[in-house]
């Protein structure tokens, strides 16, 4: 009895103690909470190519039997930008994505942006729709091929205001009917 008797009376104690929590601390630990810094995350099996400008998550997943969608995650710093897919004109540094084996893997459809790129007048190219933003793009990949594969693939833009031409190499691999992305040796 005196042992459930002195637990009860512990617990009571703590539970004293807990509840008389000063609210201005606590409104100053939530502040510190909310100030950390969270970057990005990403799956094991995702490329990730880290510049000063940018940082660019590659990553597939399978939507159906032949078809999986190329997500690539861009994180912009330092002020930097590129033209967006959707720019209007033809631009030579234009966010593009390129596959080397059309027989064997091929993109559908077109690629979509979130958020969408704004146009906006530039004083030596007119309207253009530069991502100046933290971007997502999805492009549908259909599988052509039954065959164990690998295509070499990348993303290419001009990241500014550096303005260099990026290219981020990544393989495609197609092996017993699942594709997975993984980085090229270069």
């Amino acid at each position: 009895m005196n042992n459930k008797l002195l637990f009860g009376l512990v617990l009571l104690s703590f539970n004293y103690n807990c509840a008389e929590v000063n609210s201005q601390d606590m409104a100053q630990n939530t502040k510190a909470v909310d100030s950390v810094y969270v970057g990005q995350t990403h799956f094991s099996d995702d490329v990730v190519r880290e510049d000063a400008l940018y940082t660019s998550i590659i990553r597939v997943d399978k939507q159906s039997d032949d078809e999986y969608v190329l997500s690539i995650q861009m994180i912009l710093k330092k002020d930097s930008y590129f033209i967006s897919p959707n720019a209007k004109r033809d631009f030579s540094g234009k966010f593009t994505i390129v596959l080397t084996e059309p027989e064997k893997l091929i993109a559908k459809g077109t690629i979509s942006e979130l958020p969408l790129s704004k146009e906006e007048n530039d004083k030596r190219e007119g309207l253009v729709n530069f991502v100046r933003q933290n971007t997502n793009y999805k492009q549908t990949l259909k599988v052509l091929s039954k065959e164990n594969f690998e295509v070499p693939a990348h993303i290419q833009f001009t990241i500014e205001p550096r303005c260099t031409m990026e290219k981020v190499f990544f393989i495609l691999s197609n092996v017993d009917g699942k594709l997975s992305v993984r980085m090229d040796g270069c």
